[in-house]
């Protein structure tokens, strides 16, 4: 019978071990879940770190999206400006030796995709004539002058 006394009162030392294992347990969630709240709410009662951070992340969408805008307007801007101008040079020349002082000119205009004109102007003392050359894909199905391969590869470059 003095074998089951001392079971008991091992059992019991043991429980009561338990229940204050258990309370210290207790205690460390507690002050756990009060850091957590305190780091979620933080020491004002206005601003807490859950609404920041959303706040946050409603932010970062809409810069995705403003930048989704940009990004379709770039591409818009890009179709528009196909056949502007964006490359040109001009080369001055004399195109009667001694005659005219170099006030002839060639004028190369083209594009982003090297479509363009080519446009030639001969001075001379009696008067001036302008020729226009078509230049696609920087070639042009007819012949081309000196001075008018000489602007046309200034433009290219």
């Amino acid at each position: 019978m003095v074998g089951v006394y001392i079971i008991l009162v091992i059992l019991a030392v043991l429980v009561i071990v338990e229940l204050g294992l258990i309370k210290s347990m207790n205690d460390r969630i507690r002050r756990q879940k009060q850091r957590y709240d305190h780091l979620l709410r933080g020491n004002s009662p206005d601003l807490n770190l859950e609404e920041l951070l959303l706040s946050l992340n409603d932010q970062i969408e809409q810069s995705n999206r403003d930048l989704r805008l940009v990004d379709q307007r770039s591409l818009d801007a890009k179709d528009t400006t196909m056949g502007a101008v964006s490359h040109m040079a001009i080369v001055h020349f004399d195109a009667f030796e001694g005659q005219t002082s170099g006030l002839s000119f060639s004028l190369c205009l083209l594009d982003n995709f090297h479509n363009g004109i080519i446009l030639t102007s001969l001075f001379t003392n009696d008067g001036s004539s302008v020729y226009v050359k078509e230049i696609i894909n920087g070639s042009s199905d007819k012949d081309l002058s000196a001075s008018e391969v000489e602007v046309l590869n200034k433009a290219k470059s």
